[in-house]
Formats: structure tokens, sequence, C-alpha cells
């Protein structure tokens, strides 16, 4: 986790920085404050099992009343369950065997697998600051073809779109993720990415919005 806590915190600070805007700007079902279907959980609706959660994405004290927001704030719906994915996150990010590059642009795949703009919006300038070419993230925002691409990174954008969308792996992007990262690199590339889709999934039951002036991830046709 402390390799990432940072990019976990930077997407806070971009959910939080939005103005409340009327319930007109928004679907008639969206809350104001969250841009979600559904409010923040708050402090004091929780007990000591979410201290945990409120330590890492509130940074405005420990008032009763403080909201959790962040990439985990749905989930925290159910707190051993937002807790269990922060343990997911830690170990595949944290303590994974991916070099920085790589999972930078896995985790921008999964994004755009599920359309997440709440994590690719926090994690576009670590990616880019750790090697990944602004064509290569350009490919994956536009869902494009992977002609051109260096071949290391087309494998895993591959690996993310056969793992996500295709919903089946050929036996060549296996053998070739394998070949590159090695078993541990292959399964860990699963994990980087499940942990950024799973929050990703939420986002879409929920309908979250991203902050006024933020970025969107353009609509594409599957690949």
């Amino acid at each position: 986790m402390k390799l990432r806590r940072s990019s976990l915190i930077a997407a806070l600070a971009i959910s939080c920085s939005a103005a409340v805007v009327s319930a007109q700007q928004l679907p008639a079902d969206l809350d104001a404050t969250s841009r979600a279907r559904l409010p923040y959980v708050q402090r004091k609706d929780t007990d000591e099992s979410a201290k945990r959660l409120f330590d890492i994405f509130v940074r405005n004290g420990n008032s009763p009343t403080d909201q959790l927001g962040g990439p985990l704030a749905f989930a925290a719906y159910n707190v051993p369950v937002a807790n269990a994915l922060l343990d997911l996150h830690d170990g595949a990010v944290g303590k994974g065997t991916l070099d920085a590059h790589v999972r930078e642009l896995a985790i921008l795949v999964a994004c755009r697998a599920t359309n997440y703009t709440f994590e690719w919006n926090a994690h576009e300038g670590a990616a880019l600051r750790n090697g990944v070419d602004q064509k290569v993230i350009d490919v994956v925002r536009t869902n494009g073809a992977l002609t051109g691409v260096p071949d290391a990174d087309a494998a895993v954008i591959r690996f993310g779109r056969e793992l996500l969308n295709d919903r089946k792996m050929s036996s060549a992007t296996f053998a070739k993720a394998k070949e590159l990262y090695g078993a541990k690199g292959a399964m860990d590339l699963v994990a980087v990415m499940s942990t950024y889709a799973v929050s990703g999934f939420y986002a879409i039951a929920v309908d979250e919005h991203p902050a006024p002036g933020q970025p969107v991830l353009p609509a594409v046709a599957a690949h």
C-alpha cells in the first residue's frame, strides 16, 4: 500500500474538489455531494472496523460527521468488504512483482475496461512518470488498435482486454505475459487489474460522476 497510497489520496483529492451542484445538473437519482446514487458513508454511522478506511481516505480530522470518499467509498457500505479490497490492493500493488511502468499501464487498462474515470484521472500522470508513452496511453483511452505499440506494452493491454472484456484468454496471450513477467507476474497482472476493476464496478452500479472540470473517458466500442 505504501507504493500507491499517494495515488489513492490523489484520487480522493479529485473527488473532494467538486463543489456541491444543484440536483438539476445531475441525473435525478444522484446525490449532489457524492455525485452517485448513494451518499458517502459517514464516520458516525460506522464503528472501529472502519478506522483504517477513514485514516487513509479522510484528511479533515476526526469529526463524527466525516464522510468517506475515494475509490472505496461505495464498497464501504460493507466495511469488511472495503477492508478486504484494501488488502487486495496492498498485496497486488504494494507487494507484487510488477515494476511501476507495467503496474500503472495495467491499472489504466482496468479503468478503461470499466469506464472508471475517477481512478483513470488519478493514474494517467503516474503512468507517464513511470515511462508509459502518451501514445500508448491514448491507445488504451480510445480502445485503439495495438499497431505500433511496443511489444511489452501491447502484451499488457491485450492481457487486460481479453481478461476483462472478452472474459476468455488465448494461450498465446497468456504465454506472452508469462514469458515477459514470469508465472507470478502474470498472476500479479490479474490481481492489479482486478482490484481496480472491482472499484470500477461499484462506480458503474452507483453511476458515479467525476468532479466538474475533470476529464471523462470517452465512450468507445469494444475492440
